[in-house]
C-alpha cells in the first residue's frame, strides 16, 4: 500500500470520527433543549408527577378526592402507560386561612424543582389568583379547587373545576325570590372581608336579587377570625330581611347563625359552597339548631344518582362521605388525566388545549364543556339542613 493510500485511509477515519462527534453533539443539544424548555417536560420518566397544593386545615376533601381518582387511574394502568405520582404540599401557613405567598412559593418549587407536569389546587380564590400568573409564566396547566370568577384571569393555563361564584350567587338569588320557593322580597348580606371568593359571591347574589325585583336592606362585613358579630347583626335585625345571605367559611358562619338566632333574627339563612365541609359543618357548635332550615348552594351532592360510584369508593377509602371539595378534587384529577390521554403527550401546551376541548365529562359531577374563560358549564345544587343532616333540595341546570 502506498503512502498516499495510507494517508487517505487515516483521513477517512478522522472524517468519520468527526462526523460521529458532531452527531453526538447535536443529539445532546436536542436532549438539553427538550429538558430546559418549559413546553417539554423530560420524556425520560417512569411516572407522571402532579403537584397538589392542599391546606391541612381546610377542605381536605379536595386532596382526598384527587387521591381517589389517582388510585383508580393507576389501577387501570395509569396515563400514557405511566403511573400518576402526587407531590403534595401544605399551604396552610400560620394565619386563619391558607397563605397566598406560601402558595406562590410552593407552585414555583413544584414546577422548577420537582418538575411536575401540572398542578391541582390551591383551594381559596385569593391563593389561586396569586398562583395563576406563576403557572401561566412557567406554562403548566393548573386546576384549582376555587370558584372565584377572576381566578382564570391570569391566562389560558388556568382552569376551574367548580361552578363560579357568579353562578352560585345567581342561583341562590333566584331561589330566594322565586314565589314557589322562598318568595323573599328583602335580603341582607354579611360576608368575610379580604376574600375574592366572598366578595364575588355577595356581589353576584345582591346584583341578581335586585334585578329580579328584590331589595337589599342591609350589607355587613367582618374579618376572618372574628367570632363576635353584635354590631353587624343588630343592624341586620333592624332591617328585618326575609333572608340573610352569609358568605363566609367554617366556623365563622356558625357563630353568625347562632348569634343571629339568639338576638331574634328570623330570616332564612342562605349560603354558598364554602358551607359544604361535611367534616366540620356539624362539629363546631354543641347545639346545631341554628343551622336548621338553612339552604346553601354547592358543587355536588352525594344524593345525585350519577355520583353513586364516587360516593361509595370515597366513603370506603376515607370512612366519611364526600363533600363538594372532594368531588372537585376527584374531577380535577380525572379531567387532567383525560386531557393528557387526549393529547398523547405531556407537552403543557397540548394538555392545555386538550383541557379546553373536553366535553361531556362524567366524574363525581358532570361537566358539559368549558367556556372561553375556562369556566366549567355544569349544574349547581341547592342543599338544605334538616334534622342535623345535609339533604339535597334540588339540582339547578346551567
Amino acid at each position: 500500500m502506498s503512502i498516499s493510500d495510507k494517508e487517505l485511509i487515516v483521513n477517512t477515519k478522522i472524517f468519520l470520527i468527526l462526523i460521529a462527534i458532531l452527531l453526538i453533539f447535536f443529539s445532546g443539544c436536542q436532549r438539553v433543549q427538550q429538558v430546559v424548555t418549559p413546553d417539554a417536560p423530560s420524556i425520560d420518566i417512569t411516572s407522571i408527577k402532579i403537584g397538589v397544593i392542599q391546606p391541612s386545615g381546610y377542605y381536605t376533601g379536595f386532596g382526598q378526592g384527587a387521591e381517589l381518582a389517582r388510585t383508580e387511574i393507576n389501577a387501570r394502568g395509569g396515563v400514557l402507560g405511566k403511573q400518576i405520582e402526587f407531590i403534595v404540599r401544605d399551604n396552610q401557613g400560620t394565619r386563619f386561612v391558607p397563605d397566598a405567598a406560601e402558595s406562590v412559593r410552593i407552585a414555583k418549587t413544584l414546577i422548577e424543582q420537582d418538575g411536575v407536569s401540572a398542578i391541582l389546587g390551591p383551594i381559596f380564590s385569593n391563593n389561586s389568583i396569586e398562583v395563576g400568573p406563576v403557572v401561566q409564566q412557567l406554562q403548566r396547566p393548573i386546576i384549582p379547587g376555587s370558584a372565584g370568577d377572576h381566578v382564570t384571569a391570569a391566562g389560558d393555563f388556568v382552569f376551574l373545576v367548580a361552578p363560579t361564584t357568579s353562578a352560585h350567587g345567581a342561583v341562590m338569588a333566584q331561589f330566594a325570590i322565586e314565589p314557589s320557593e322562598l318568595s323573599a322580597t328583602t335580603a341582607a348580606t354579611i360576608r368575610q372581608t379580604e376574600s375574592a371568593y366572598t366578595e364575588s359571591l355577595t356581589e353576584a347574589f345582591e346584583e341578581n336579587f335586585r334585578e329580579l325585583g328584590g331589595k337589599i336592606v342591609a350589607t355587613e362585613v367582618y374579618q376572618v377570625g372574628d367570632n363576635i358579630f353584635d354590631e353587624q347583626l343588630t343592624n341586620i335585625k333592624a332591617a328585618a330581611p326575609d333572608v340573610l345571605y352569609i358568605a363566609g367559611i367554617i366556623p365563622d358562619i356558625h357563630f353568625v347563625m347562632a348569634q343571629a338566632r339568639k338576638i331574634g333574627i328570623q330570616a332564612t339563612f342562605l349560603g354558598p359552597g364554602s358551607w359544604d365541609e361535611v367534616q366540620k359543618l356539624f362539629s363546631t357548635l354543641t347545639d346545631n339548631s341554628p343551622l336548621e332550615g338553612a339552604y346553601f348552594t354547592a358543587d355536588f351532592s352525594p344524593e345525585v344518582p350519577s355520583a353513586e360510584h364516587f360516593v361509595q369508593a370515597y366513603t370506603a377509602l376515607f370512612m366519611t362521605p364526600p363533600d363538594s371539595a372532594a368531588a372537585s378534587g376527584y374531577d380535577a384529577m380525572s379531567l387532567l388525566a383525560t386531557a393528557i390521554e387526549d393529547a398523547q403527550t405531556l407537552n403543557p401546551t397540548a394538555v392545555r388545549d386538550a383541557l379546553s376541548n373536553i366535553t361531556n365529562h362524567k366524574g363525581a359531577t358532570f361537566i358539559s364543556h368549558y367556556n372561553a374563560n375556562r369556566h366549567p358549564i355544569k349544574s349547581v345544587v341547592i342543599n338544605t339542613i334538616r334534622d342535623g343532616q345535609i339533604e339535597l333540595y334540588k339540582v339547578v341546570s346551567p
